[in-house]
């Protein structure tokens, strides 16, 4: 006869995990910003010049229609959640564009990356 612990290994082997006993369930996330002071959080969420580099090399490395396809797929909604995460973005989509004239009105299908 099998026991308990067999059957939830044969269960989860066949795809049927069975519920976690309520004493085992993995703790909830706590936000690991949560004893930090104003101050400092504000810092965290400012633009690093070395990420920025490394996004700037990181774009520069992929070819340009995989940067079709994710401009395709960030909308202007999508984006600004972006620019929340990698502030860096914001910098680099200014800068580029900065460095190129000024196209004619993109179509409204265009993406936050139009312009790389």
């Amino acid at each position: 006869m099998a026991t308990e612990e067999e059957m939830m290994m044969e269960e989860a082997m066949m795809g049927e995990r069975p519920p976690i006993p309520m004493g085992m369930q993995a703790p909830t996330r706590q936000d690991p910003l949560e004893g930090m002071p104003t101050e400092a959080r504000n810092m965290l969420m400012e633009p690093d010049e070395e990420i920025e580099i490394v996004l700037m090399a990181r774009l520069a490395n992929i070819p340009q229609e995989d940067l079709n396809v994710l401009d395709a797929a960030i909308t202007p909604e999508v984006s600004r959640i972006l620019m929340k995460i990698l502030p860096e973005l914001g910098d680099i989509l200014d800068k580029v564009a900065d460095a190129t004239p000024a196209p004619p009105m993109p179509e409204p299908s265009a993406g936050a990356l139009g312009a790389l």
